[in-house]
């Protein structure tokens, strides 16, 4: 099941949406601490956390997946959320200096196809972040957040998942320990939660962070094909000429070297 962008919106504006949204933010910062004059993508429901991110030095745009529904953002700005297809992202390739995905990856119809156009746009240095909840933890199983709905991961799931599709994992945090709800005992007693989390319950967190960055590889056959076709030039074409001519047929050619 797919949660509703005004069921997002309207989650982030509680009590225990303002907890949660604090606590990404704030782990985002500590993993991208410092970056400018970049082009940043939210996808998902990302708003809340790069409405202020650096705003005034990075280029950021908001996708929202057409089965979620979206949203003007910012309200009183010009727009930069616009509804899309998750399996045909409307951008050139290699565009995207870093992607932040949050409620995006539990709710995707396609996984694969999602991941293999988010690794199209990325640039060749692209990082892209993934926030998704944890399948061990109590948020993905209570259905009064949005984090229980959907597909959660553990660690290693997603880990598998985005180097099965040529990104690769460098970045691992966790978050968000207390349980899910807003009663005042647990509002109280937040830092106690967090703290007995971290040294003892670390597999129980809320959610998953995982940073991952493009995998590039040569195409396969290149040097062989690079040598083949050198042979093809007669023994008098050797030189400057044959270069020239050897570029000429790439740029021309189907199979670029």
């Amino acid at each position: 099941m797919t949660t509703d962008v005004i069921d997002l919106r309207d989650f982030y504006a509680s009590s225990l949406g303002t907890v949660v949204q604090k606590d990404i933010k704030k782990t985002i910062s500590t993993i991208w601490p410092n970056y400018k004059n970049q082009v940043v993508l939210g996808f998902g429901y990302a708003p809340p956390f790069l409405e202020a991110e650096n705003s005034d030095l990075n280029d950021v745009y908001f996708f929202m997946p057409a089965q979620q529904g979206v949203l003007k953002w910012p309200p009183f700005r010009p727009t930069l959320s616009a509804l899309v297809d998750e399996n045909l992202l409307p951008l050139a390739d290699q565009t995207i200096d870093r992607i932040l995905c949050v409620h995006g990856l539990e709710n995707c119809h396609s996984v694969d196809d999602f991941l293999q156009d988010a690794w199209r746009v990325l640039k060749p240095e692209g990082r892209i972040l993934f926030v998704a909840p944890n399948r061990r933890g109590l948020w993905a199983c209570a259905d009064n957040n949005p984090f229980g709905f959907g597909r959660p991961y553990t660690m290693t799931q997603l880990s598998k998942l985005l180097r099965n599709h040529l990104l690769t994992p460098v970045t691992f945090r966790r978050s968000l320990y207390r349980p899910p709800s807003c009663s005042g005992f647990f509002s109280m007693t937040i830092p106690l939660w967090e703290y007995v989390g971290r040294h003892c319950l670390q597999k129980f967190s809320g959610l998953i962070y995982i940073e991952a960055t493009k995998q590039i590889y040569a195409p396969r056959g290149k040097m062989a094909f690079a040598k083949k076709l050198k042979l093809a030039f007669p023994s008098p074409l050797a030189g400057q000429h044959a270069q020239v001519t050897l570029k000429e047929y790439c740029h021309n050619s189907d199979n670029p070297l």
